[in-house]
């Protein structure tokens, strides 16, 4: 294996063409002038800019008399952080869960009602602006913790993968929307001390992580599949009961005293129906399906089976195991394009996987464009149910979330061929094996040591 870097404008195709009109791509004497600018430390100053852009992108929704008249979707700005200042009860020193309600678990309300106190410390300035600023600062955090750990689970060769993060539209559009960066931040570090063959510690990160998002606990679905194929089990269990008993930590103690408001986060997500991003809501519209109610949930939910069953036949059926992150990638989109809610900010939690999957700038940035894409027309769909005269049509919302889909799946697809074609991923071209891996890297499959003793046993 070779531990040369591989510097993007010599390895990427769409970089090689731009770095043209830059002066030419990276030279030897270039790389011997970085010094003290290592790729991180160059991520994390670009991270900054970019964390830098999201907050002037959402300056005015600090002040919230321009939130009427749908100004904060005509302009492009909201945020559910200013949102639940007044609508929480945040300003009037209600907590979260107890005596307010939320649709959200018990570590994300901790983050919110953290956020409130440090705003009400300020009495003379206790305002959604105060409260905002301080939210920034607290997502900004947990922004550099999703990059850097990003950096640590991309192959050692390739550190400059992490900038496609640092650099992705969707963070510069959505770090500040909500609370998404907690629950991917707390992910990365799962998945770190996963890679590190620390199980038990990637479980108690996990656990928390699942405290904050539902979602990120695919991450056992993946390590079972990608486990029973290697024959370490034994590390999963460690890590699921880890995960378990972390989740618990936090979780059981917020049940026993606020019951309702623990099962406000299941309530929500079981009797909604189809967001407006949902592929779901357009085929309601066009069937008259019934969109909401029992049947929709087993109807999603059997769509999202069968595909689990086919991630996992295709994660058992590749000529070579397949990497934890292309198969996080790639359940976790099909989960979110097949869900009934895929949400803009949602597109964060796939971010840094697509990255780690498959760190090629072309494939990427055209899916991100749809993103910003459906962002923009989602803020003019929502603008024009009050102003009938304004907004976008129905219609061409649906053509929206289509491309966007399209875009997402065409990567998917990117990925899935690599899955099925292992040469072609530029991860394992320099002889690593799965980084991010752990117990799995360079593990053999048992498939192959169970064909091989049965060899064995028809020679002798």
């Amino acid at each position: 294996m070779s531990d040369d870097i591989v510097h993007p404008t010599l390895d990427d195709p769409l970089l090689i063409g731009a770095a043209e009109g830059l002066g030419g791509s990276t030279g030897s004497h270039q790389r011997d002038a970085w010094g003290w600018w290592t790729p991180l430390r160059v991520i994390l100053v670009v991270l900054g800019g970019s964390l830098v852009v999201g907050y002037l992108q959402k300056l005015p929704c600090r002040d919230v008399s321009r939130w009427k008249d749908q100004f904060a979707f005509s302009h492009v700005f909201y945020t559910d952080v200013v949102a639940s200042w007044s609508a929480y009860g945040l300003d009037k020193g209600q907590v979260p869960l107890f005596d307010f309600f939320v649709p959200y678990p018990p570590l994300t309300a901790a983050v919110m009602e953290v956020a409130a106190v440090l705003a009400r410390a300020f009495p003379s300035d206790a305002s959604a602006s105060t409260y905002f600023d301080i939210t920034v600062v607290l997502l900004a955090v947990f922004a550099i913790v999703a990059v850097v750990t990003t950096a640590l689970l991309a192959s050692r060769r390739r550190p400059w993968d992490a900038l496609m993060v640092a650099l992705s539209p969707v963070l510069i559009l959505q770090a500040f929307t909500n609370w998404d960066l907690v629950a991917l931040a707390l992910l990365g570090l799962a998945m770190v001390a996963w890679s590190r063959s620390a199980p038990a510690w990637a479980g108690v990160w996990l656990g928390l992580a699942t405290a904050t998002k539902f979602w990120p606990l695919l991450m056992l679905l993946v390590l079972v599949m990608l486990c029973w194929r290697a024959g370490r089990l034994r590390d999963w269990l460690v890590i699921a009961g880890a995960t378990v008993a972390a989740w618990a930590a936090v979780s059981v103690p917020v049940m026993l005293r606020s019951p309702d408001g623990f099962l406000e986060f299941w309530r929500v997500n079981i009797s909604r129906g189809p967001d407006w991003d949902s592929l779901w809501l357009a085929l309601g519209d066009a069937t008259g399906w019934d969109s909401r109610g029992e049947v929709s949930n087993m109807r999603v939910g059997a769509v999202l089976l069968v595909l689990t069953l086919a991630v996992a036949v295709l994660v058992l059926k590749a000529p070579r195991r397949p990497r934890v992150p292309q198969v996080m990638f790639v359940l976790l989109a099909l989960f979110l394009v097949f869900g009934k809610v895929f949400s803009p900010q949602d597109a964060l939690w796939l971010t840094p996987l697509a990255v780690l999957a498959r760190p090629r700038w072309r494939t990427f940035l055209v899916w991100q464009s749809a993103e910003v894409v459906l962002t923009i027309n989602r803020m003019l769909l929502l603008g024009g149910l009050e102003n009938f005269d304004k907004g976008l049509p129905r219609g061409w919302w649906y053509v929206t979330v289509g491309i966007r889909d399209i875009t997402l799946l065409v990567l998917v697809g990117f990925v899935v061929r690599e899955m099925l074609r292992p040469r072609a991923d530029v991860v394992r071209a320099g002889g690593e094996d799965d980084p991010a891996g752990g117990v799995l890297d360079g593990a053999p499959d048992r498939e192959r040591r169970d064909a091989g003793r049965h060899r064995e046993s028809v020679l002798t």
